[in-house]
């Protein structure tokens, strides 16, 4: 009798053990990072990007809505690079201060658009990020259309040449 209950209670132990033990290996979703947005995010050297995308009405000019933030203990001039139709290469910049957060593209924020651009909603478009001799990444931004929460976000029409 004795025996019978000692093997019930190892057999108890070992299913235990079976199901529970793989949490000991296998680390946990609630522990990563993820974009709880529509933009995408990066890391790039101190600077973190943060919720990066692109709004167009018509996909030759985009509003680029991105958070920068500056992890470091001094001023960074970050580059915004991206190839335009004619797959000329157009340089960007905005200046980052130590230690702070810098919003781009909202409704009272600086602005950078990317115009001359094939990007229509629903597409990814690729835009190179770097700073000082910190090697860049390059990130594809989802291409959003002006609607619902970003209505307001397309960069301004502009008259024809």
């Amino acid at each position: 009798m004795r025996a019978r209950l000692a093997a019930s209670a190892a057999l108890v132990a070992l299913l235990a053990v079976g199901t529970t033990g793989c949490t000991f290996i296998t680390d946990q979703a609630t522990a990563r990072m993820y974009d709880a947005s529509d933009g995408i995010s990066a890391t790039v050297g101190d600077i973190q990007i943060v919720n990066a995308l692109l709004v167009t009405a018509d996909g030759t000019a985009a509003n680029l809505l991105i958070n920068v933030v500056n992890h470091s203990d001094y001023g960074i001039q970050v580059n915004v690079q991206y190839e335009n139709a004619d797959k000329a290469k157009v340089n960007d910049s905005v200046f980052v201060n130590a230690g702070s957060v810098k919003s781009l593209g909202g409704t009272d924020a600086a602005k950078i658009v990317l115009s001359g651009i094939d990007a229509p909603a629903g597409s990814l478009f690729p835009v190179f990020i770097q700073y000082g001799d910190v090697t860049g990444k390059q990130m594809w931004l989802p291409v959003l259309a002006p609607n619902g929460e970003y209505s307001s976000f397309a960069p301004e029409e502009t008259a024809a040449p």
